[in-house]
């Protein structure tokens, strides 16, 4: 009895040792651990998360926590963000590249806009939209949060005081039964977002034709840009630019720390002396180079497409077969690598029968290679199979949207001072 008594306190003491064991095993979990788990998490669950300790706070709150999670979730594929809005508000939609299944919805009440609303690529989540004659506003979706208005850019302030009758389009209302009102037209000069590599800073590059009425004729292009940790517009030089205008109509991308656009003629239309612009967010230096060498030499600019796809420069050229080929920038070695190319003859009927302009690549999914397109004022998005043996196209997806962007969830400026 003493001997079966003696082997139970053993054991209870055992099982209390063991316990006690585990217990001190989950409270020492080393941070640098805990971090790489919780960097894992979904923005929102970590924005929770900030409540377990004021050490955890201040951890989520760094820089280097954020670009870490960003990080992360460029290793996965990127959501899509479906942006649509109306004169009173603007909303945004999350969807899953695989299964197109909506995620997240989100609206924002916004006053009324005497124009039309142009939305900007997305960077590390953050999206920016604005009108021509009122204040930029930048939003991170995925954490709700909304910036002050930033000041109106000087290109702005022109506009408002200056309106010029060439920059302006008809604008017909709907069900009101009222004539065409004239509005102001933003569209030829959309500016540029991305970060610079370097600081980590986000900046807004207004680059524009010189505004007829105010401005010295002498000079081609005007530059602004708004550092958004220094919350002001200043000039940059565009020196390097004196003989060169840029395209209309092109939403210049981002990528490795640089923003791209493509030159015109003197009033912004499509040129067969085409150039590629290129700006350094860092330097805040321009520099123009000629178009890489598999674009045509006489190609015409609205036949030449840039765009941002898995982060690095994409160039295409639309042929006069209506083949377009596209190539990207492959950073380790300085070179180029043709990645895929498109039949429009065998998209044309999910984009109205247009096959006379460039297709806009969106996102590679990882997870099936695929590719989903994109043309400008279509509503239809169509996917296309990366193998090289497989020339079939599918209806991605259709419905009504202002615009579509490939989207990473993101913790950028959820924590700003401003």
């Amino acid at each position: 009895m003493m001997a079966s008594m003696e082997i139970y306190q053993r054991i209870v003491r055992e099982t209390k040792r063991r316990r006690k064991g585990r217990r001190e095993w989950k409270i020492e979990i080393p941070n640098d651990v805990m971090e790489e788990i919780v960097m894992r998490l979904p923005v929102r669950s970590i924005m929770r998360f900030q409540a377990v300790s004021k050490h955890w706070e201040s951890v989520i709150k760094t820089r280097d926590f954020g670009a870490r999670h960003m990080a992360n979730q460029r290793s996965k594929d990127p959501k899509l963000m479906f942006v649509g809005y109306s004169f009173y508000n603007i909303c945004f939609d999350q969807m899953d590249l695989e299964t197109t299944s909506l995620e997240e919805s989100l609206c924002f009440d916004i006053e009324e806009i005497n124009g039309p609303i142009e939305i900007s690529e997305c960077c590390d989540g953050l999206v920016c939209f604005y009108c021509l004659t009122q204040a930029v506003k930048v939003i991170n979706t995925a954490t709700e949060t909304l910036l002050p208005p930033l000041p109106l850019a000087n290109f702005q302030r022109l506009h408002k005081a200056h309106p010029d009758p060439d920059l302006e389009r008809d604008l017909r209302l709907e069900d009101d039964g009222q004539p065409p009102v004239p509005v102001p037209f933003i569209s030829f000069t959309m500016f540029g977002f991305g970060k610079d590599n370097v600081t980590g800073r986000y900046k807004i590059v207004w680059l524009y034709n010189i505004y007829p009425a105010t401005l010295n004729k002498k000079k081609k292009t005007r530059c602004e840009v708004f550092d958004l940790e220094e919350r002001r517009w200043r000039f940059v030089t565009t020196r390097a630019l004196d003989h060169h205008h840029i395209l209309s109509n092109q939403r210049p991308p981002c990528a490795n720390g640089s923003l791209y656009w493509l030159t015109g003629d003197e009033q912004g239309y499509p040129s067969t002396q085409t150039k590629l612009i290129v700006f350094d967010i860092h330097t805040e230096m321009f520099q123009v180079t000629s178009t890489p060498p598999f674009i045509t030499p006489d190609a015409s600019s609205d036949k030449i497409g840039l765009c941002n796809l898995d982060g690095r420069l994409c160039i295409s050229e639309l042929k006069g077969d209506c083949e377009q080929e596209f190539w990207w920038r492959v950073e380790e070695c300085d070179k180029w690598e043709r990645i895929f190319s498109v039949d429009l003859n065998s998209t044309s009927s999910w984009f109205g029968g247009i096959t006379s302009q460039p297709l806009t690549p969106l996102a590679i999914s990882k997870d099936n290679n695929k590719v989903v397109l994109s043309l400008t004022h279509q509503e239809n998005l169509v996917d296309f199979d990366l193998d090289p043996d497989s020339t079939v196209y599918h209806l991605y997806y259709s419905g009504s949207y202002g615009l579509a962007v490939p989207y990473f969830p993101s913790l950028s400026l959820s924590f700003s001072s401003f």
